[in-house]
């Protein structure tokens, strides 16, 4: 499981103050790169070096109490493989000061070539970080 840390602003708020919806699945995306950066590496780069695209097939998430614009948050991801071309990230949107569950779900990413769109395999580099058995160079 790979966390992160966030803080929230204003521009993130819809004008009831919340968090608006959207904004989480940016958050989660920011963990992901997050999680990159932490093993010493650029998503981007990597993809570019690979002739990859991580493309998103599938979203979901399911919100159990509002992110007040000016809170900080911790996203939690947990990465899960489901096969060589396909990772599933489940998410975990917590308070950052009382560890409250504030939302949980997934986003579902498919390996492909950029040649052609079409699915391939996950990079071994590539996917050593996402499981969090790469070391920093």
């Amino acid at each position: 499981m790979f966390e992160v840390r966030f803080q929230t602003y204003w521009a993130d708020a819809d004008p009831a103050g919340i968090v608006f919806f959207p904004h989480y699945f940016r958050l989660m995306e920011q963990a992901e790169e997050e999680l990159f950066r932490a093993a010493g590496e650029d998503r981007q780069r990597l993809l570019v070096e690979n002739r990859i695209w991580l493309p998103r097939v599938e979203a979901f998430a399911k919100f159990s109490k509002p992110i007040w614009y000016g809170e900080a948050i911790r996203v939690q991801l947990n990465p899960q493989f489901q096969g060589l071309k396909t990772v599933k990230y489940d998410f975990v949107f917590l308070n950052d000061r009382t560890s409250e569950s504030l939302a949980a779900g997934y986003v579902t990413v498919v390996c492909v070539d950029t040649a052609n769109f079409r699915s391939t395999p996950i990079p071994e580099r590539i996917r050593r970080i996402i499981e969090g058995t790469i070391d920093k160079e």
